[in-house]
């Protein structure tokens, strides 16, 4: 997670009022303040593994350069192959993306994309006629494979959450006049409240959507962090199976274990290839 989840997880537990959420008063300190360095210590003190909190904003890069000739080619040869994945996808009717409203959650939701061969967009608040534009293209070529371009969205339950994917698509298909799509509300929805173990956040009076949301929905708002990720992992999975031809998904699996032994059988001969060039012209001694 990141701190920024960490704290958003927090705000939705149960365990602590909310009260306590408030920002600094003079008298009682900015709890998000106070989360960093908190963190900081109970990984210093092994409370919780160090390797559980990310830095996103902190980026290494790779090493460049190479020792001679021979560690290129070795480089080189170790990688080939790996990380071969078949597109399980290729043979289904549907084009899926997954769309979230928190880019939080996009190292909890990939993975199970990824398992799918299917794209994530995070769509942090209303999408601009750009990004509406790059889904129209992205539908459009769907649809000439002969394909049902499908959204699943996961957001918030409140005012915004909840109008946001219906607006997007209401500019997609009558501003963009791109008609055909299927989209799916998969969560937070009223369905899942039951099993949220967090208090409902308050609503935003300043939110214009407000008081339609309260008159057709009620009072009672949660942010899609309040989900455990492995239950919202949980969630995306069922959601992809549903719109998944299954039979189709395990057959590209089984050819991707075919694939590997092919895979396998070139490397070991480009392999072979490689040494005795290597030896033939004296890249290495023998």
């Amino acid at each position: 997670m990141t701190i920024r989840h960490v704290f958003y997880r927090l705000i939705s537990s149960d365990r602590i009022n909310q009260k306590h959420w408030e920002k600094s008063d003079g008298e009682r300190p900015n709890v998000y303040d106070i989360l960093s360095p908190l963190m900081k210590w109970m990984r210093i003190h092994d409370k919780i593994p160090m390797e559980s909190i990310t830095d996103e904003h902190r980026i290494l890069t790779e090493k460049v350069g190479f020792t001679d000739p021979e560690d290129f080619v070795m480089y080189q040869l170790g990688r080939l192959g790996k990380g071969y994945l078949r597109c399980n996808a290729q043979k289904q009717n549907r084009y899926v993306e997954v769309w979230i409203e928190k880019a939080t959650l996009l190292h909890v939701v990939e993975p199970i994309a990824d398992e799918f061969c299917r794209r994530v967009v995070v769509c942090k608040g209303y999408g601009s006629v750009t990004f509406q534009a790059q889904f129209y293209e992205r539908a459009m070529e769907a649809i000439g494979y002969g394909q049902v371009p499908t959204v699943l969205y996961f957001g918030d339950w409140d005012p915004s959450g909840v109008n946001m994917i219906h607006a997007a698509m209401e500019t997609i298909q009558e501003e963009l006049g791109l008609t055909g799509v299927d989209f799916f509300r998969c969560g937070i929805n009223p369905e899942h409240f039951s099993e949220i173990p967090a208090d409902p956040v308050p609503l935003k009076p300043s939110d214009t959507r407000t008081k339609a949301f309260v008159q057709d929905h009620g009072e009672t708002a949660y942010e899609l962090d309040a989900f455990h990720p492995r239950r919202l992992q949980e969630l995306v999975r069922e959601s992809l199976i549903e719109v998944t031809d299954m039979q189709s998904y395990v057959e590209q699996l089984a050819m991707q274990n075919e694939d590997l032994g092919v895979i396998d059988a070139w490397r070991k001969d480009v392999a072979d290839v490689a040494a005795e060039y290597a030896i033939h012209h004296g890249v290495v001694k023998v």
